[in-house]
């Protein structure tokens, strides 16, 4: 059984005409084969999705209409696509987005799902490098200094979403020993879904340790909190730990405030403060 690093695996994107699997179109697939950092393939297409490309979509990936005239049909190019990976573990950034409309296409023209092993970088990011500002594929790339070609570009994208990976992969195996096996029970999309809200495999994020000291203490901190929908906050909360919610790490702590327990989301407390007990 080769290593993690010694697998080959495959990094895709795809570019669509809205978030509906069911009623909107691929029009961009790219992917690229990749072993550690070496690139050793790279496939990519644009896609005539069969309805007009607004002028709102376009300003989005550049793609528009003129440039899809005369390329594959969604249906070829999900074939090609899938013929291309083979079957390599998939790499991607919010894969049940891209994987929802690859399967619709399947379906609609009765070819077999994919049965690949997938690794969603929007779900691992946020449990080996917590308290990111962000888990959007640019935010990451940014936090994580990956390089990134142009917004919304299958071909740039799935080498950005393997650049990610990559971070990931070595903060999980910084010695490049672990099996491949081992690295897929615990790392894949499957594997980490099923450890939706659990306190496994958690750190505290870096920049927190009075969060963490108060946990530990069963003591009182006060913080200043952006809400979700931007009001700011002060409230005096009580850490009991960390919890894993859609793949985001969060603070869950009493909170005064509410009289209830509640979960923070790290990248919104702006400030802390201690509270004597």
């Amino acid at each position: 059984m080769p290593t993690a690093r010694e697998t080959e695996f495959a990094a895709l994107d795809l570019e669509t005409t809205g978030l509906d699997p069911l009623n909107d179109r691929i029009v961009e697939a790219a992917a690229v084969i990749f072993r550690g950092h070496e690139v050793l393939d790279s496939f990519e297409t644009l896609v005539n999705p069969g309805v007009r490309i607004t002028p709102a979509l376009t300003a989005i990936h550049g793609i528009n209409n003129s440039m899809v005239k005369g390329a594959p049909s969604p249906v070829e190019a999900v074939g090609r696509l899938a013929g291309f990976v083979g079957e390599r573990p998939l790499v991607i950034q919010n894969a049940p987005f891209d994987l929802g409309f690859m399967e619709t296409v399947r379906q609609e023209n009765f070819q077999e799902s994919l049965v690949n092993d997938v690794f969603d970088t929007c779900r691992m990011a946020p449990l080996v490098f917590p308290g990111l500002p962000g888990y959007s594929l640019g935010s990451m790339a940014r936090s994580l200094k990956v390089a990134k070609g142009r917004d919304h570009r299958a071909l740039d994208d799935s080498l950005a979403a393997m650049g990610i990976f990559l971070k990931c992969l070595e903060k999980i195996d910084p010695d490049g020993r672990m099996g491949y096996g081992i690295f897929e029970r615990s790392w894949s999309l499957t594997a980490l879904m099923a450890l939706e809200r659990t306190t496994l495999n958690m750190e505290w994020p870096e920049g927190f340790e009075l969060l963490k000291e108060a946990r530990e203490s069963s003591g009182r901190v006060l913080i200043v909190y952006r809400g979700g929908n931007g009001t700011i906050t002060e409230r005096v909360i009580e850490p009991t730990g960390l919890v894993r919610i859609g793949g985001r790490i969060m603070l869950e702590a009493w909170c005064g405030l509410r009289g209830e327990s509640r979960t923070f989301r790290f990248d919104r407390i702006l400030e802390i403060r201690p509270q004597e007990k």
